[in-house]
This record gives C-alpha cells, sequence and structure tokens, in this order.
C-alpha cells in the first residue's frame, strides 16, 4: 500500500489493507476532560511558572499602589405616601411603584447636582486635605463642576440586600477625608429631600388653607339653619342623629318618645283591662289569685273535716258527740267560704272598671300624640335635609384639618430618610486589596497560561495520538514504542521480558502481515529528522528476526553520520562506501553485532557525496546479492528531509518503514518525507511511532498502555 493523496484515501486504503490482512483498525475515543488533564500535565511547568510570574507581578503592583481608604455611611429610605389630599384610588400602591421609587432615590443620590452640593457645602475647592489627597494640578473656569465629576469617580452607592438601607460609600488616599465626605454626602441628601419635601407642602397647606375657610363658613351656616328650624318646628331630638344616618329624626324627637311610651302603657292597661272583665264574666264565680289563694287553706281544712266525719258515721251515728263536733265545724267553714267569695266578686268588678278608666285615658292621651308626632314626621323631611348637609360639611372639614395637621406635623417635621450609621474613620485601607489582587493574578495567569497552552496545542503538528497516524499520514501504524529511563536501552532490548522488546516483536508481528511471506525480505528502516530511533529499530528488528532463526545482516546505509554504535559493539574501518566505490571483498568488511547474533555492515569511512554512491545500479544489486546470502537485509537509512540518500535507497528495497518519535516534529514535515520517498520510487508499508512517553497516556499509549518505560532522556537513541 502506498501514501495516499489526501487523509481520506488513506482512511479507505488503511482499511482495506487491514481487512485483507485479517485485522481491524483500532479506533481510540480519548474523553474531552482527560484530555485537557493530559495537556495540564505535559505543561505542568509552563503553567505554574506563568501563575507564579502573575502572582509576583501582582505583589509587586499591590506594593507599588497608594493605599486608599473606604469610609461607608448607612442612611434608610423609607417609602412615603405622596397623596395630599387622602382621596383613594389616587396612589397604586404596588411592587412596581416601590422599584420606581427606590431607582429614582438611588440616581438622585449619584446626581451631580448633589455633588455640586457637597463640594459647596465642603467648601471643597479650598480644602487642602482634599486638593493634596487628589492633585488636580490647575482647576478650570467650573472648578465645582470638576471637583464633582472627582467625587462621583470615587462614589459608590450600594443598597443593602432588598431592605430600606443603603451604604455611602467614598474612596480617597486620606482617611480623614472618606468618612467626612460620606458623612457629608448622607447629610446633604437628607436636606435637599427634606428642601423638595418642604415645596410640595407649602403648596398643599395653601390649597387646604383655602378649602377648610371655604367649608368652615358652610358648616357654621348650615348648622345655624338647622337649629333654627328645629326651634320653629319643635323638633327637639332626644339623641342626636348618626352621622349619614339623619332620615329618623321625627322618630327621635321627644313626641315620638312620649308616644312610645304611651303606647307601650296602652298595651298593658289592655291587657289587664281585657284580663278583668273576663273575671267579671265569668258568671260571678271568678276569684282573683288573691283571693283564691285564700279560700284554698279554708277548702282544704272542710275536706279534711268531711273525710273524718263520714269515716265517724260508718262506727257511730249523726247523735255522736265528735260526728256532731265536726258538724257544727263543717258549717262554720262554709260560711267562711261563702263569705271569702262574696267579697272576691266585689274586688273582680272594682278591678275591673278601674282597669277601663285607665285604658280609655291613655288611649286618648295616645290619639294626641299621634296628631303631634303626624305633624312632626312632615316637618321633619325639611329637617333631614338640612342635618344631612351639616353632617356633610363637617365630614369634609374633619378630613381637610386632619390632612392639615399631618402636613403641618409628619410633612415637615418628619423626613422619611435618617442617617443610620454615620461613616467612621477607617483604619485599614480597602485598596489595594492583597487578597483581591493575588485571585486576580492567578485568575490572569491561568488564563495567559491556558491561552498560551492553548495555542502551542494548536501549532503543535507532532504526533500525540498514534492512531492518527493512518489519518493524518495515510499510511498504516505498525507499531507503538515507549521511552526507556529506568535500565539502558541495550538491557531493555535484549531482554526478552522488557517493555521495550515486546513493543518491538508487535511490530514484527506487524510486519509479518504484509506479504504472504511474511516480513519482506529488503526492508528499509527511515526517518523524517535524526534521533528519531531508526537505528535502535533496525537493530530491534534485526535481533527478533535472528531469534526466530532466520540469518539477517543489517547493512548501515548512514554514511554520513552512523548511529548503530550506541547499541553495537561495531568498530569503525571498511564498510558499504567501500563497497560502493567498487572493492570486491565486502565479506571481509562484515562484523558480529554483539551482544546480537546477526550480521552487521558498517557504514565505511564518510564519503564525500553519498548520494553519488548509492545512485548508481551498483547499491542495488550489492543488496540483491546479500540476499542470496542471507534471509533479510535490513538497511538503516540516513533521514529523509535534507538528504537525497534516502528515497535512492527506498527504490531499492521492497519497502519502508518509516520511524516518527512522538510529540516532535511536524506532520508536515513527515507527510514531505513520505512524499519523497514515493517520488523516488519508494513504497512505505506503515509507521513505527517511538518515545510514547507520558504525554501520550491519554491516548491508551506510554504508561497507561502498558509500556511504562521510556527512553531517550538517559541514552537518546537515532
Amino acid at each position: 500500500m502506498k501514501y495516499a493523496t489526501s487523509p481520506a484515501a488513506g482512511r479507505a486504503e488503511l482499511t482495506e489493507y487491514y481487512e485483507e490482512q485479517g485485522s481491524s483498525l483500532r479506533e481510540l475515543a480519548v474523553p474531552a476532560a482527560e484530555r485537557i488533564w493530559q495537556v495540564t500535565k505535559n505543561n505542568k511547568f509552563l503553567i505554574a511558572g506563568l501563575i507564579a510570574a502573575s502572582l509576583i507581578l501582582g505583589v509587586i503592583a499591590t506594593l507599588l499602589m497608594t493605599p486608599k481608604y473606604q469610609a461607608s455611611a448607612r442612611i434608610e429610605i423609607s417609602r412615603v405616601e405622596t397623596n395630599v389630599t387622602a382621596v383613594e384610588g389616587v396612589e397604586t400602591q404596588d411592587q412596581v411603584l416601590d422599584a420606581q421609587y427606590y431607582e429614582t432615590q438611588y440616581e438622585l443620590l449619584r446626581a451631580r447636582s448633589l455633588a455640586e452640593q457637597v463640594v459647596r457645602e465642603g467648601n471643597l475647592v479650598s480644602n487642602e486635605a482634599f486638593l493634596a489627597a487628589f492633585p488636580i494640578e490647575e482647576l478650570g473656569r467650573d472648578p465645582e463642576k470638576e471637583l464633582a465629576s472627582m467625587l462621583l469617580d470615587n462614589l459608590a452607592i450600594s443598597p443593602v440586600g432588598t431592605s430600606n438601607l443603603v451604604d455611602i460609600r467614598f474612596t480617597s488616599p486620606d482617611p480623614a477625608l472618606s468618612a467626612r465626605i460620606a458623612n457629608l454626602w448622607a447629610q446633604e441628601y437628607i436636606a435637599s429631600n427634606l428642601a423638595r419635601r418642604f415645596g410640595a407642602t407649602n403648596e398643599a397647606r395653601e390649597f387646604l388653607e383655602g378649602r377648610l375657610e371655604q367649608l368652615r363658613e358652610r358648616l357654621e351656616t348650615a348648622e345655624r339653619e338647622l337649629i333654627t328650624y328645629a326651634a320653629e318646628r319643635n323638633l327637639f331630638t332626644v339623641d342626636a342623629p348618626s352621622e349619614g344616618n339623619s332620615d329618623d329624626t321625627a322618630a327621635q324627637t321627644l313626641v315620638a318618645s312620649d308616644l312610645q311610651t304611651l303606647n307601650s302603657a296602652l298595651a298593658e292597661a289592655t291587657t289587664a283591662r281585657i284580663a278583668a272583665q273576663s273575671a267579671v264574666e265569668a258568671a260571678g264565680t271568678a276569684l282573683g289569685q288573691e283571693d283564691a289563694a285564700a279560700i284554698q287553706p279554708l277548702r282544704q281544712r272542710r275536706a279534711e273535716l268531711s273525710a273524718e266525719r263520714a269515716q265517724l258515721r260508718t262506727t257511730a251515728g249523726d247523735e255522736y258527740p265528735t260526728v256532731r263536733a265536726l258538724t257544727d265545724q263543717i258549717a262554720q267553714l262554709d260560711r267562711e267560704i261563702t263569705q271569702a267569695e262574696t267579697r272576691s266578686g266585689s274586688a273582680v268588678r272594682a278591678r275591673y272598671r278601674q282597669a277601663l278608666q285607665t285604658e280609655q285615658r291613655l288611649r286618648d292621651r295616645v290619639n294626641e300624640l299621634r296628631v303631634e308626632f303626624v305633624g312632626q314626621r312632615r316637618d321633619s323631611v325639611r329637617y333631614n335635609i338640612l342635618q344631612r348637609e351639616v353632617d356633610t360639611n363637617r365630614s369634609l372639614y374633619n378630613g381637610l384639618l386632619q390632612r392639615y395637621r399631618e402636613i403641618g406635623v409628619a410633612g415637615v417635621g418628619e423626613n422619611n430618610i435618617a442617617m443610620v450609621d454615620a461613616a467612621e474613620i477607617p483604619t485599614i485601607p480597602s485598596e489595594p486589596n492583597l487578597i483581591r489582587n493575588l485571585l486576580l493574578s492567578l485568575l490572569i495567569g491561568g488564563a495567559a497560561a491556558g491561552g498560551i497552552v492553548l495555542l502551542r496545542e494548536k501549532l503543535d503538528q507532532s504526533i500525540r495520538d498514534p492512531a492518527e497516524v493512518p489519518e493524518l499520514l495515510g499510511v498504516p501504524l505498525l507499531g507503538t514504542i515507549p521511552r526507556v529511563v529506568d535500565e539502558s536501552v541495550q538491557d531493555a532490548l535484549v531482554s526478552k521480558h522488557s517493555e521495550l522488546h515486546e513493543a518491538y516483536f508487535n511490530l514484527f508481528t506487524n510486519l509479518g502481515f504484509l506479504s504472504e511471506a511474511g516480513v519482506p525480505k529488503y526492508l528499509m528502516m527511515g526517518s523524517t529528522r535524526p534521533a528519531e530511533g531508526k537505528s535502535l529499530s533496525s537493530v530491534a528488528l534485526a535481533g527478533i528476526l535472528t531469534e526466530r532463526g532466520k540469518s539477517v545482516i543489517l547493512v548501515d546505509a548512514d554514511m554520513r553520520l552512523s548511529g548503530l554504535s550506541k547499541y553495537l559493539e561495531v568498530s569503525g574501518g571498511k564498510g558499504l562506501s567501500n563497497v560502493l566505490r567498487g572493492e570486491e571483498d565486502w565479506e571481509t568488511m562484515l562484523q558480529k553485532g554483539t551482544p546480537f547474533g546477526f550480521v552487521v555492515l558498517p557504514s565505511g569511512r564518510q564519503p564525500p557525496n553519498a548520494a553519488e554512491l548509492l545512485a548508481g545500479k551498483r547499491f542495488s544489486d550489492f543488496l540483491r546479492t546479500l540476499g542470496e546470502t542471507y534471509d533479510h537485509v535490513i538497511v538503516d537509512a540516513p533521514p529523509v528531509l535534507g538528504l537525497a540518500d534516502a528515497p535512492l535507497i527506498a527504490s531499492a528495497v521492497d519497502g519502508v518503514v518509516l520511524v516518527i518519535e512522538a510529540n516532535r516534529g511536524k506532520v508536515r514535515m513527515i507527510a514531505q518525507s513520505l512524499d519523497r520517498l514515493e517520488m523516488g520510487g519508494g513504497k512505505v508499508f506503515g509507521a513505527v511511532v517511538t518515545k510514547l512517553d507520558q504525554r501520550n497516556q491519554t491516548y491508551g499509549y506510554g504508561y497507561g498502555y502498558g509500556y511504562g518505560y521510556t527512553y531517550g532522556q538517559k541514552t537518546e537513541a537515532q
């Protein structure tokens, strides 16, 4: 598979490649939060430095600033009634009006006119303390306005929550001056509010005085007419009629009272007369209650004696002395009862006559009063009209008089604005605030660090996520190699249990999928720049192939700056450059790749122009000669960019494995390297990403991936 002309084409070719080889493309989804955390860790020193520098600058700026002192005076603003006539419905009490009222007061506190008034009352134009605290080179034609603007710039009006309290804060370099101006501001605001209210009160008082005089005259006239008419018509009432209910005046006069009393007495007399008449008509035997009560004991005694006599008669005759005595007693009781009944009848008739006479007299008097009451009812119509006029005038007069008194007392004598707490001279400066400035510096430093890190991330075109190689470069990802720091690279490479060896074994496995024969016979290991790990990758791959029983020769084609001596015990002397110059005894130039079992052909002495040696057919023929003896020929090529050597070598081998260092370089340069290789006739098998470290953990590589080692910090691989 060759390098694609676009990322989309590269992705399609990559998918097709893995489908042909029986593998699948691995996709990594990196959470945004984890990515941000990893970026922060990767740039922790830069971020810490920027934040520390910002904090230091904040401390220095704080120390250089002139201390300022803020004094605060607290006042209370109460809601007032503006309806001086107390007529219902003139003013609507609701939250909207309250909000408007208080917003108006806050703006009045910030008014330029109030500031100019403070300047005048405080004589700030010639106040040395004020002029020293606020240096002014020269005052203009209107110094009051200039100083008023300066006061407003240093004034703060702060309502206290949802209460009626308001704080007036003034800040200046002089603490005593700050307290004085804050208190003076509050006092002048209260005075100006009184002046505004006093002006409105005077207008209301003048209006009410005129109305009160008119109503007083009307009330006096109405009362005179009422009294005169009542005297002429003899309409003397027992109780004054209630206000607003003067229609029952006739029913409240002396005649009506007498009529009511006599009418009640007439009803009682009629009842007594009817009772007496009933007693008289009861056949003359009816007894009064008192007489019946007196006779009842006599009748009861007679009944007892009769019962006793009847009992004796059953055993003795009428001539028996006891029977005769009882008979005499019974006869005596009969006489007494008869006399009592006679007296009772005379008393009943006498009572009847008296009740009848009383009833008649009362009826005559009631009829006389009734005639007089009817006349007063007719006269009371006019009286009620006069009484209502008096009531109306009195109600209006009393209401306006009460409002007039309220205006005179509350409207002028009281103020809806009061001083709660006077400003005290501050002892601690309010500015500069070290904690606030440090927090602001921390915020600015954090924002600057974030912006710089973000810019670096945007400008950084290096490979951070190896999984992006197919998409960005259009070539398969053949392997990922960690960086080693805990042990030497040679030890990690020799140990079969090391993470480094495991990573290169994975590369070997992936190379086996490139063709039906397995790992290509002629393979070039190249890189865009020096020190990306191609020499180490060449040694590692040659060692693994040797372990698998293959005869391998590693050709050092970097005749300008060889890097194999970092990993192999090879000496200088003759090598590839000698062979390309025509020497035929190349077998004598071979060296053992200690501590590995493969053969190494060194680069030889540095030629004047290595590209001319590689350009001819001799190099490709020499590789074919090596292929007749060895199973695999691995070529450690020089960097691609800046040199013509690598494209010439790529055209002579089966394919190229491009080694890319993570977190370094630019994708654009890597893409140019791939273009040069393909334009030179080379075939790119894929890429290997090396030197993965903790910066690649977010993408599933490095420490979190299982390759916890890094290399290149102790020994930088080429």
